[in-house]
């Protein structure tokens, strides 16, 4: 696949052993209702939402085709978008709005141009995707949780889990054993969760691929090994 940062790929032309090198520069769009991107991929995509403010809007009926519209209208439009691109560039490009990492063209042209015209910036829909990003919520979980619990204490995956699934007896009514730190338990249970209890394997492999991102001001740190085993902790990132 290739990255949506590259302006230049080389893909194999399938049935073909030839893999000419072809231009991303093409508008991708995906539709839905409440779609949810993660990881990554909120960095690279705008959100935009489009509100009928009726229950069932595959129901309306329209006067005009926007399609047919924008075809036969097409040269005044992109005549119209160079023209304001155009201006902005000849103005100085005034007040442009800090770089988007990896799209730093875009952002000082394109959103400049839009913010130059009095409109908002459309960088700012990606913390929206941001917020709804489940992975997100999973660190941000567990960061409350392990600092809650564990500190900034050095541990294994093994202690951290031990910790999680301690479990207290009610007394002597015959009631069931409970978790003492239930919260810190669900919030592993979503990351490494395996067949309703905490896997070590699955749980070292998200501490892994996690390691080192900045959530909140903390992050999760391998800090070496104790008898051959990982040795994690979290830390303040500043």
């Amino acid at each position: 696949m290739p990255n949506l940062t590259q302006s230049i790929v080389r893909t194999r032309i399938l049935g073909e052993s030839r893999a000419p090198e072809i231009s991303t520069g093409a508008f991708v769009a995906a539709t839905g209702n409440n779609l949810v991107l993660v990881g990554d991929l909120t960095r690279r995509a705008l959100l935009c939402r489009l509100d009928p403010k009726v229950e069932r809007p595959e129901t309306r009926v329209f006067d005009w085709e926007p399609v047919a519209v924008a075809k036969s209208k097409r040269a005044k439009y992109v005549g119209a978008a160079l023209t304001v691109l155009r201006a902005f560039y000849v103005a100085g490009r005034p007040n442009a709005p800090a770089p988007l990492g990896s799209f730093e063209a875009w952002s000082d042209l394109v959103c400049g141009a839009l913010i130059w015209l009095g409109g908002v910036n459309p960088i700012e829909s990606m913390e929206e995707l941001r917020r709804a990003d489940p992975r997100l919520d999973d660190i941000t979980s567990m960061i409350a949780q392990w600092r809650a619990v564990m500190g900034a204490e050095r541990v294994t995956v093994a202690e951290v889990i031990g910790q999680a699934t301690e479990m207290r007896s009610n007394g002597y009514d015959g009631s069931k054993p409970e978790f003492v730190r239930p919260d810190f338990r669900e919030a592993l249970l979503a990351v490494a969760g395996h067949g309703g209890a905490v896997n070590s394997r699955k749980l070292g492999r998200w501490l892994t691929a996690n390691q080192k991102r900045i959530v909140g001001g903390s992050c999760f740190e391998l800090m070496g090994t104790r008898q051959g085993v990982s040795i994690w902790s979290l830390r303040n990132a500043v």
